[in-house]
């Protein structure tokens, strides 16, 4: 299968796959050094990209739209053989909760997701309802800021979905997960914990104990 433009694709071919969705304007490749050992307990990691950059900057990609090419992704995965677990962070994790709505998937894995299209000019608002089918975590990190804020954050995708687990990571900002030069740009944009390896080592143990509890680490 054709994997999206830009995607990384971490690990080996394996009966597990944990499908990854970038933040707002994030390339995959910006959260290599934050998933590449999770590929390590889970199989595979494939972080897709399903839309557009400028697309998403000028608002003229929607999550909905996304959701749509993340159903695509997962079911080819799926056709290959592999059972398939969602996640994204922030924009990404909108994009993973509607295509959990649509798409057969064995758990559902947000990290610190943010309800909306992209930028703080969007009004701010609440997640649809879904019914995944699947066990779903919800993971918010402590620090807030600009890019999380409070009237679109993790609180919200807990409150549409009282049954996912919900835990909020100590010490945690937004960009936290985020290596190299867009690590340390989303952490003076969006603040951050307190030292960033730390936090990013925090922050994946957090994933892990997630994946785990959604069966995704065997």
């Amino acid at each position: 299968m054709e994997l999206p433009k830009g995607t990384i694709d971490l690990g080996a071919p394996s009966p597990r796959c944990l499908v990854f969705l970038p933040g707002f304007a994030c390339p995959p490749g910006a959260y290599r050094s934050f998933l590449e050992p999770v590929a390590l307990r889970v199989g595979r990691v494939v972080v897709a990209s399903v839309g557009h950059l400028l697309a998403e900057v000028t608002g003229r990609s929607t999550p909905a739209e996304e959701a749509v090419r993340c159903v695509e992704l997962v079911e080819a995965i799926r056709a290959d053989g592999a059972q398939v677990w969602l996640g994204g962070h922030s924009r990404g994790g909108t994009v993973a909760w509607l295509a959990a709505g649509m798409a057969r998937v064995e758990g559902l894995v947000l990290v610190d997701p943010v309800y909306g299209g992209g930028p703080p000019w969007q009004r701010p608002g609440s997640p649809p309802r879904i019914e995944p089918g699947c066990p779903v975590s919800i993971l918010g990190f402590e620090v807030g800021g600009r890019c999380a804020p409070a009237d679109r954050n993790h609180e919200h995708f807990a409150a549409a979905l009282p049954d996912a687990e919900h835990m909020v990571v100590p010490g945690c900002g937004h960009a936290d997960i985020l290596g190299g030069g867009f690590g340390r740009m989303g952490r003076l944009t969006c603040g951050g914990g307190g030292d960033a390896a730390t936090a990013m080592s925090t922050a994946r143990g957090a994933l892990l104990d997630a994946l785990a509890d959604t069966g995704a680490l065997g």
